[in-house]
């Protein structure tokens, strides 16, 4: 399957670190959630211009899938590039691809996929999207 970063509107560039590493030398898989959490976050922030304050947070993870195609290993830069693929009413979808930077190669290290909820802390309960939050989304991923 042929990616096209070019459809990636937003990437952020992390280095691995020694905590990352798990007994075989290479990133642990439980730290990919954390590359996909930072990722998540500043798109939030950047793209969309929300959750500057961890109080505006209304969102939970309800799913997050993950291929591993190679190892990430220590020392090296990662690129998380990431876009939202698709937007109901109460969730979104972000797709994401981790790669390791090679000068200006970037060589697939994983691809994930997590669905977002819209969370009312409130009542403990899904609730809609906010209606500037979905149209911003849809305004900028084209959706």
């Amino acid at each position: 399957m042929e990616i096209n970063f070019k459809d990636y509107l937003h990437h952020i560039e992390m280095n691995v670190r020694f905590m990352d590493l798990d007994a075989m030398n290479h990133v642990n898989n439980a730290r990919y959630l954390n590359f996909l959490e930072e990722a998540r976050i500043a798109y939030s922030q950047e793209m969309l211009d929300l959750f500057k304050n961890i109080n505006d947070l209304n969102v939970v993870v309800a799913r997050i899938e993950i291929d591993y195609i190679r190892p990430i290993l220590y020392g090296e830069k990662i690129k998380v590039l990431s876009r939202i693929k698709s937007i109901g009413q109460k969730s979104f979808t972000f797709d994401s691809i981790i790669c390791v930077k090679k000068g200006e190669e970037l060589k697939v290290a994983a691809k994930a996929i997590q669905v977002i909820v819209a969370f009312n802390p409130s009542t403990n309960k899904s609730t809609k999207i906010p209606i500037e939050m979905a149209n911003r989304i849809k305004q900028i991923e084209k959706l």
